[in-house]
């Protein structure tokens, strides 16, 4: 290729790239301008004469934001009342309900409004079921916080006389000083598999949804079962192995609080390579599919 050829492919290619920044800048320049419209903040991106004060342009802002907020509080309640199927109920603390609504009527994601709304169905249905602080961590998170919890919850279980809520993640044993090869053996789950990266704990723990560590529990025994509930669904362990103990996140209390708001929502995928897992180790008890009896 010649040096005129060389230089003209590179002219191209800086024209072109130069072309890809102003389309880019004109493109940014026309959704701020929508955006300022919209929130009623275009009054000096218009090339027009301004015929009103900025007092009068900012009543009328405050009142289009007063009507959106208004319309947020009556979609949450239209998805509450649908959501309702004649339970029992009580009624929800005044204070409560009144930050309920300082907070509800500033969501306006569709998706966010459905979760406020089963806030508020669980709270008539149980009053003092979500606390304060539980509302505003609810409050503070984006919608892709929300999915990532969502998420989380769908893989959440219970072991033991604790109810409180785990991310299992693996068993480890400890061989006597005659087992052959290592001493301690760890199997795990991958929790990034199902959607549920360290990058996601990361987002739950900043939120304090998730305790930082990972936990270990104490040795199970072997003569006592060990009663373990996975959304709804109840099985027992019981190991012939010593020195056998589990691996888990656990969830903060009101990590919990949120965890029940959701519901029941299990992943079968995640749950069946639980339970192959837990198969080298314990026999298994299900009220729901008989018994599974495997040992290591």
């Amino acid at each position: 290729m010649s040096q005129d050829s060389k230089n003209i492919t590179v002219v191209v290619e800086e024209t072109k790239a130069q072309d890809k920044k102003k389309s880019y800048i004109k493109e940014s320049g026309k959704q701020i301008l929508a955006i300022a419209e919209e929130h009623g903040l275009d009054a000096q991106l218009n090339n027009e004469q301004i015929d009103t004060t900025a007092l009068e342009r900012a009543l009328q802002r405050e009142r289009k934001r007063r009507e959106l907020r208004q319309k947020n509080l009556e979609s949450i309640m239209k998805a509450a009342y649908g959501s309702c199927k004649n339970e029992s109920a009580g009624q929800p603390d005044p204070d409560w309900l009144h930050r309920f609504f300082d907070m509800a009527q500033e969501i306006h994601s569709p998706m966010m409004q459905k979760l406020w709304a089963q806030v508020l169905k669980r709270e008539v249905t149980n009053p003092g079921s979500t606390s304060m602080k539980a509302l505003q961590i609810l409050h503070d998170m984006s919608p892709k916080e929300a999915q990532i919890l969502q998420r989380a919850a769908s893989l959440a279980c219970s072991f033991g006389s604790d109810s409180s809520k785990k991310l299992f993640i693996g068993v480890k044993t400890k061989g006597s000083i005659f087992t052959l090869g290592k001493r301690i053996s760890t199997h795990t789950v991958s929790l990034g598999a199902h959607q549920l990266p360290y990058s996601s704990l990361l987002v739950l723990m900043e939120l304090g949804l998730v305790h930082a560590s990972e936990l270990e529990s104490g040795e199970i025994e072997m003569a006592a079962p060990l009663p373990i509930l996975y959304q709804g669904r109840q099985m027992t362990l019981q190991t012939h192995q010593k020195s056998t103990t589990l691996l888990y996140y656990r969830f903060t209390p009101t990590g919990n609080e949120l965890c029940r708001l959701l519901g029941n929502k299990p992943n079968n995928d995640y749950w069946e390579q639980v339970t192959l897992l837990l198969q080298q180790t314990f026999a298994i008890h299900s009220d729901n599919k008989g018994s599974v009896n495997h040992s290591a």
